[in-house]
């Protein structure tokens, strides 16, 4: 009988151990279409070709926002 309640246990918390594990990849994983991956691409070029116009930011503050919007482009491409 012990040993039952000890696979029972034990096979409680390997199906948590996986559930876990499951979670944390869809948490992970971003899934965008074709559609928004376009526009996001399309915002990031508008804001990269005339962001320094709009006077909002520094001319340092804007590299350093392009630049940071690149990695995310590349991040989005693969």
């Amino acid at each position: 009988m012990a040993i039952l309640y000890i696979l029972l246990t034990l096979l409680i918390v390997i199906i948590l151990l996986l559930s876990l594990a499951l979670y944390f990849f869809s948490k992970k994983s971003v899934y965008l279409s074709d559609k928004e991956k376009e526009f996001i691409f399309f915002t990031i070029q508008i804001f990269s070709e005339y962001g320094e116009e709009l006077g909002i930011q520094s001319k340092e503050q804007h590299v350093k926002l392009v630049e940071e919007l690149e990695k995310i482009k590349t991040k989005l491409n693969k």
